[in-house]
């Protein structure tokens, strides 16, 4: 295998360094590990990287102090922050050193990887770049799903990312048109979060109600996360306007109808920007109309995410949608 080139990682999480080690190994990087800030200058000090990984927080010497050190000795040499310290000052800082990127823990290590790949075949550092939402996963803002068992069922209920910090994730608490749900503490929370490249979720209990300054759910960060849903087929950015209205064995389209926008479209699924509300698990009816009514493709779709669609020019919500039926033309669509 030719190697991509030297990747430092240094983090106190031994397992991490392994697992990250490991992966970076499988695409063609000599990986060197280390598990504090004293260790990590010696190493830039004697060899030739391509990339630093650094945590920011590290026995012996902490991780902005390392990265100032590690400043002095290679101006240029890329170094991504890996975190779970929430505190803006020390990202602050971090930047003010020329960081190329920043990624909150957990992190998806696919992405991540993508990154040093992305950094590494530059000759200089992007002061404060950020990596793409798909490799930052439950950061604030960030739209979740929650699923909950309430009176002997369970619901699924959308909701945000409100904060953070190393022990716990804080969310938006559930709401419907009849007002706030009811949730206690030790209930049991499946979190979902739909990024670009798959799905993520992890179970919870809630460990604390909060009403101020906003009505949140207190959650234990999990152990592990779990990652699904991988995309077989490649989506396409394209515009198509469309007509949907909600699935039955003996509905037409003709009944009660609604307009939206598709933002990506596959042979798989798509995502589309519609007005109405509609949550996880329900199917669509959904006509794609990309010229004229003798192109309709017909599909049905089942919602697998659902956020508001953050656009000002197209307010609404973004769905995520995969086809259980669709139409052959689609491929010619595609294809074109």
């Amino acid at each position: 295998m030719v190697t991509k080139g030297s990747v430092l990682v240094v983090d106190d999480e031994v397992n991490l360094c392994r697992i990250l080690g490991a992966k970076l190994a499988k695409s063609g990087y000599n990986v060197v590990a280390v598990h504090d800030g004293v260790q990590a200058v010696e190493r830039v000090r004697e060899s030739d990287f391509d990339v630093v990984l650094l945590d920011l927080i590290l026995p012996k010497m902490d991780g902005l102090t390392a990265l100032a050190q590690i400043r002095a000795l290679r101006s240029a040499l890329p170094v991504i922050v890996m975190t779970a310290c929430e505190s803006a000052e020390a990202l602050e800082v971090a930047k003010s050193h020329g960081v190329s990127a920043y990624v909150n823990k957990p992190f998806d290590l696919d992405s991540l990887v993508l990154l040093v790949q992305d950094i590494s075949r530059r000759s200089t550092p992007c002061a404060g770049r950020k990596v793409a939402d798909s490799s930052v996963l439950f950061a604030k803002n960030q739209a979740v799903t929650l699923e909950i068992q309430n009176d002997g069922g369970v619901k699924v209920y959308p909701s945000c990312v409100f904060d953070k910090d190393e022990r716990t994730l804080s969310v938006l608490a559930p709401c419907t048109e009849q007002g706030l749900v009811e949730v206690l503490p030790l209930t049991s929370v499946r979190v979902g979060l739909a990024a670009k490249d798959a799905h993520y979720s992890f179970t919870s209990r809630v460990i604390q109600c909060g009403t101020e300054p906003e009505h949140i759910l207190v959650l234990d960060k999990p152990g592990v996360i779990y990652r699904a849903q991988r995309r077989e087929h490649c989506r396409l950015p394209l515009r198509v306007p469309i007509r949907y209205s909600a699935y039955s064995e003996d509905s037409t389209l003709d009944e009660d109808y609604r307009l939206g926008e598709t933002r990506d479209l596959s042979l798989g699924g798509m995502s589309v920007v519609v007005p109405d509300e509609i949550l996880p698990g329900e199917m669509l009816r959904v006509e794609l109309r990309p010229k004229t009514r003798e192109d309709v493709i017909s599909v049905v779709a089942k919602v697998m995410r659902a956020g508001p669609s953050g656009e000002a020019d197209a307010p609404g919500n973004l769905l995520g949608c995969r086809f259980t039926q669709s139409d052959e033309s689609l491929r010619k669509l595609l294809d074109n």
